[in-house]
């Protein structure tokens, strides 16, 4: 099953690649003006991008951070406008979320009264976080500040792993296997 799970992934991202290759070819024999920030799809941007995304989307499994967190300042460096990058990150945070929400929901581990508080959060962190960007790129009509605020949740991102490691490392638990925010939830009160 796995092998043909493979197999089927790489005949989408050839059939992908390839029509990307034919659309851009059509675009320049039409004369079309590429913006900037508009990618040019070639032979090594259609290999490049997707490996380095399958190796985003393995460091983001290894690491359990979600992929957008991962692709959206790639897509930064690809040249990508911010405004762009930036939905196409949180696209992929939702998909990816909801998928683990599912499995969770599916497999009975879904801890109820945490995931109703962990929405509400989040539906309001974006609404308030939407708010201030759309006022702040309103007024200065400047995009720089998209990227800034992916660089600024990335170095979050990281500085708090790297404080809950630490934390952890020091503590009087060290030599146990590190657990998650849920954890003594999930195991009952009657045990250790």
């Amino acid at each position: 099953a796995q092998v043909a799970l493979l197999l089927w992934i790489f005949m989408i991202a050839f059939i992908a690649r390839e029509t990307l290759i034919k659309d851009t070819k059509r675009k320049i024999a039409a004369g079309y003006s590429y913006l900037p920030e508009d990618v040019k799809w070639d032979e090594r941007s259609t290999v490049v991008y997707p490996l380095i995304s399958t190796l985003a989307g393995l460091c983001g499994g290894l690491f359990g951070v979600g992929g957008g967190i991962i692709k959206g300042p790639l897509m930064l460096a690809m040249g990508v406008h911010p405004a762009v990058a930036s939905a196409t990150s949180a696209c992929m945070i939702f998909f990816t979320s909801f998928t683990a929400t599912t499995t969770f929901a599916v497999y009975g581990l879904l801890v109820k009264d945490y995931a109703i508080v962990c929405v509400l959060f989040g539906f309001l962190s974006t609404l308030l976080g939407q708010t201030i960007m759309n006022y702040i790129l309103g007024n200065s009509k400047r995009n720089s500040y998209i990227a800034f605020s992916i660089g600024l949740v990335v170095l979050l991102s990281a500085l708090l792993m790297t404080f809950q490691s630490v934390t952890h490392l020091i503590s009087d638990h060290a030599d146990e296997e590190m657990s998650g925010l849920c954890e003594s939830h999930l195991s009952g009160p009657n045990t250790p």
